[in-house]
């Protein structure tokens, strides 16, 4: 069975939404994912923003990725190609789609002049880690640590 990726549309708001719950219920949080589509569509259509990849088998969908370019790796002076989310339906894990998704992911990086890939994946998601060691993911090495302040919390 032949993979296809093609670019997610506002037209796919609803599809991309229901793989974004798919996700976030895998990663025990499901309950933070409320996104409507008009909020999804706004972000996909402003500048830099969001970008999706649908992956399809015999012309239906069956996984999907997000990413975006964000900061500017001021050292390099380029941006760095941030892998926001991934999803593959559980009974088409396995079959390259994951593949196919990442090696997408570094050809649009390396087109659009990216210092690099980066995403972030759960420490107990361990079977996502084995995949990405095997595609070349390499954990995070700088000393850094990564803080976050959420600005729902009053």
């Amino acid at each position: 069975m032949d993979i296809t990726l093609r670019n997610g549309t506002d037209v796919d708001a609803e599809l991309i939404i229901s793989y974004l719950k798919k996700l976030a219920e895998y990663e025990k949080l499901g309950g933070i994912c409320n996104i409507t589509p008009t909020e999804l569509i706004k972000l996909m259509n402003e500048e830099n923003g969001l970008h999706v990849i649908i992956a399809e088998q015999d012309g239906a969908p069956v996984g999907m990725m997000t990413w975006y370019t964000y900061k500017i790796a001021t050292f390099s002076g380029r941006r760095v190609f941030y892998i926001e989310d991934v999803f593959i339906d559980d009974n088409k894990r396995g079959g390259g789609i994951g593949t196919a998704l990442f090696a997408e992911a570094r050809r649009l990086a390396e087109e659009n002049g990216c210092a690099r890939l980066e995403w972030k994946c759960l420490d107990w998601n361990t079977s996502a880690q084995k995949f990405y060691d095997k595609i070349g993911g390499k954990l995070s090495v700088d000393e850094w640590l990564t803080y976050t302040v959420d600005l729902n919390d009053k």
